[in-house]
């Protein structure tokens, strides 16, 4: 039975643990955050002329954290589990514990990711007025199409084009 619970913890742990990776997804053009809700926005119609894939870093270090600390904790747990498995001294669940967070912490590390994740992008390449600009966002070429897009700009020279082909995707 103990071991069914330990092979149970080990999978959670993994499962948990890998959910920590950055996805991007905070970055997207048609996110906000909290900040932005309820406030104008100056809104322009842009036209699309050229879409291109990119991949954009993103910082990971704060999943590398969680994957570490999560993986530290929960070796720990497995640590002290085995280190009680047949002994009933204190001092082999405390060097079980031990052993088992040292463990898991480089497992957390492990399987945090790299410092920069790369994700999905796209180069977009539109005229405003007479003038032609390039931005890169966050997102699928299949969210976009050429022609008219929106731009919404929350910052001066902040471009967020939003997805102008919302069914391109096949969702």
């Amino acid at each position: 039975m103990k071991k069914e619970k330990l092979a149970i913890t080990a999978a959670l742990a993994t499962f948990v643990i890998t959910g920590c990776a950055a996805q991007g997804d905070v970055y997207r053009a048609d996110v906000y955050g909290p900040g932005q809700l309820n406030q104008a926005q100056e809104v322009q119609t842009v036209e699309i002329i050229d879409i291109q894939p990119a991949r954009i870093a993103v910082d990971n270090t704060e999943q590398r954290s969680t994957a570490r600390k999560v993986g530290t904790v929960l070796g720990a747990i497995a640590g002290v589990a085995i280190g009680n498995h047949g002994h009933h001294d204190t001092s082999a669940r405390v060097m079980g514990g031990l052993a088992g967070g040292a463990l898991g912490n480089l497992a957390g590390d492990a399987v945090g990711g790299e410092k920069h994740q790369l994700i999905e992008g796209v180069q977009l390449t539109f005229r405003r007025g007479s003038k032609v600009f390039n931005s890169t966002q966050v997102g699928s070429m299949c969210e976009y199409r050429l022609g008219q897009a929106t731009l919404i700009s929350t910052h001066r020279n902040e471009t967020r084009i939003q997805p102008n082909n919302p069914y391109g995707c096949g969702r």
